[in-house]
């Protein structure tokens, strides 16, 4: 709901504090100021009441150039900067990637003890492990072919290069014939999410 800043009316009674609901379609651009444009999209922003939460929050409406319905960011610290807001919002998904990918490869929820220094440094190992891997993926391929991180893949590539090269190494072929070598690379991508 937007904001109630005109005068209030002298007499008794409780004075007006919200001044009707937001329609996302069509938002009144006197009340909340355009913060950035561009060909592609407009952010409108300001400090609005919300009423599921029961605080004042700092919304952004974003509208995206052929799609009439915003995607509203908000934040419950109304004093941070707009854009920092959206940029942290885009932030998150890596963080929920991390988390992820640390839940499911490197053992994040598989500590038993008991002692908090411990968790401290089990999740601390957990987390590194994942950030070094992806570090690791992303030094080896150039910048402009640089894709999606896949911890899955990490493990994927590792597990066939150890089977593929106990196979090639017991079966004495020679990696510097182009058939073989083609075949060698063929195992290394097998299973993988995208090769």
């Amino acid at each position: 709901m937007y904001v109630f800043k005109s005068a209030q009316k002298s007499g008794r009674g409780r004075k007006k504090l919200y001044d009707g609901k937001i329609d996302t379609t069509s938002i009144d651009k006197r009340r909340l100021a355009c913060r950035y444009s561009d060909e592609q999209m407009k952010v409108y922003a300001g400090v609005v009441y919300c009423k599921v939460l029961k605080q004042m929050v700092l919304a952004a409406f974003i509208y995206y150039c052929d799609n009439k319905k915003p995607e509203i960011i908000i934040s419950t610290d109304t004093t941070m900067d707009t854009m920092t807001m959206c940029k942290y919002y885009g932030l998150r998904f890596q963080v929920e990637f991390l988390i992820r990918d640390a839940k499911q490869h490197t053992g994040l929820e598989d500590c038993m003890a008991r002692d908090e220094q411990k968790l401290h440094t089990h999740f601390n190992i957990a987390m590194t492990v994942v950030s070094v891997a992806k570090a690791a993926y992303h030094l080896s391929v150039h910048q402009t072919q640089r894709g999606s991180f896949s911890m899955a893949d990490i493990k994927m590539i590792h597990m066939n290069q150890l089977i593929t090269k106990r196979i090639f190494c017991n079966l004495a072929l020679d990696l510097n014939c182009r058939k073989i070598k083609r075949i060698y690379h063929q195992c290394l991508n097998f299973g993988r999410l995208r090769a």
